[in-house]
């Protein structure tokens, strides 16, 4: 299968026409004449940086971009970008490409020149906008009905073509090859943030574009030095030190995000009693997840081996979430208890939707210990998007 046109890892061109066939179709079940989709500045958050990318295949890096998009192909899209002075030609199939300098005056502009009078016009990204922005659009354009729709994009992004999930296959063997270099690397006397530049240095040989959240390496037994997770790189390595990785890396945009545990000889029992455990925890969930099925119901079955393993009555513990052209995406399992944003609903799995299952114990003896792995769902159940052994990998 074709995975990139080109050595920048710009989808092809049958991949662009299958999205908008589909997203409009969308658009046209609810009378919605055109999307404004947009990008703020900051784009970490889930949802910003890709839903341009997605539409467009235009990456934003400060930010403040925005798609027009109407519902007819008969009328012509607008990509308004944020860095027009670094802007790759070959990098979307929108001909109309502006630089970003008024959004309100853009769209009025693009209304009057369609002869759009009275347009029902959906908002995607509207977490991602200012709200003075967002006011400016409805007290300027009066004229025009808004509605938010990021769920549009939303829903369409959810599901994975064979192409994108080919590039998250070819994202995982790329980490795959970092989680080598970085067994062989570790010895007494390395910084993790050694290990992290090690681990980076060689996925990006081996053809990773970027890395889409922190290299996270941890090692030791102390909570207070885990709980640095984000930041963690000062502490060397000990000799028989526990430690573990939690990263993902970017293939033709798409990402994976990939978690291990590690130590520096062989691991003790108790280390690998704990991994098993951990390993029955994502089993739990691979086991009763499928196409139809609901995302609080894995995390039950995960919950429920811990409870019984661990003795407790009472523990609810987030399990994963999707991975696509962001390393954190929809949709979210076991967050459903977050009730202020509808990002975190309790969802039903999809056919052809990619999801992560990460689980991790601490103990002060042992330290921390993680395991995480991306998954597609299929109306049979789960398919692992990787072969990196589920272990403790011994360094010597």
């Amino acid at each position: 299968m074709e995975t990139s046109i080109d050595q920048y890892g710009v989808p092809p061109k049958s991949e662009f026409s299958k999205r908008l066939k589909n997203i409009r179709s969308r658009m046209a079940k609810r009378n919605i004449d055109l999307l404004v989709i947009y990008s703020g500045p900051g784009s970490l958050r889930f949802g910003q940086r890709g839903h341009v990318m997605y539409v467009s295949g235009y990456e934003p890096y400060f930010g403040d971009t925005m798609v027009i998009l109407p519902q007819s192909d008969n009328m012509e899209s607008l990509l308004e970008v944020d860095e027009p002075h670094h802007f790759p030609q070959g990098c979307t199939w929108i001909e109309n490409v502006k630089s970003s300098i008024d959004h309100v005056n853009t769209l009025k502009e693009y209304l009057l020149e369609n002869k759009l009078e009275k347009p029902k016009i959906g908002i995607v990204g509207e977490y991602s906008m200012s709200p003075s922005l967002y006011a400016r659009f409805r007290e300027e354009l009066r004229f025009a009905h808004f509605e938010l729709a990021s769920d549009i994009l939303e829903e369409e992004r959810v599901i994975k073509s064979e192409y994108e999930v080919e590039c998250i296959r070819e994202a995982a063997k790329i980490a795959y090859k970092g989680i080598e270099a970085a067994a062989k690397y570790a010895k007494p006397g390395v910084l993790e943030a050694g290990l992290k530049g090690e681990i980076e240095r060689v996925c990006r040989i081996e053809g990773a574009q970027s890395f889409p959240h922190y290299t996270m390496v941890l090692s030791g037994k102390s909570q207070s030095h885990l709980d640095w997770w984000l930041q963690g790189g000062i502490r060397k390595l000990k000799d028989k030190d526990p430690w573990m990785i939690d990263f993902g890396i970017m293939y033709n945009n798409y990402c994976c995000d990939i978690s291990r545990p590690f130590n520096l000889g062989p691991p003790s029992q108790k280390q690998i009693d704990t991994f098993e455990l951990l390993r029955q925890t994502q089993e739990a969930a691979k086991n009763v997840a499928k196409a139809g099925v609901l995302t609080s119901d894995l995390n039950k079955a995960s919950c429920n081996v811990m409870k019984e393993a661990l003795g407790v009555d009472d523990l609810s513990v987030p399990l994963g979430h999707g991975v696509g052209l962001e390393a954190h995406e929809w949709p979210f399992i076991g967050y459903h208890g977050t009730t202020h944003d509808n990002a975190y609903k309790d969802s039903t799995l999809k056919e052809n939707m990619v999801i992560s299952l990460e689980v991790a114990l601490y103990y002060p003896d042992i330290g921390m210990q993680q395991l995480e792995d991306q998954f597609l769902v299929t109306i049979k159940g789960l398919e692992r998007l990787n072969n990196i052994p589920q272990k403790i990998i011994e360094c010597s």
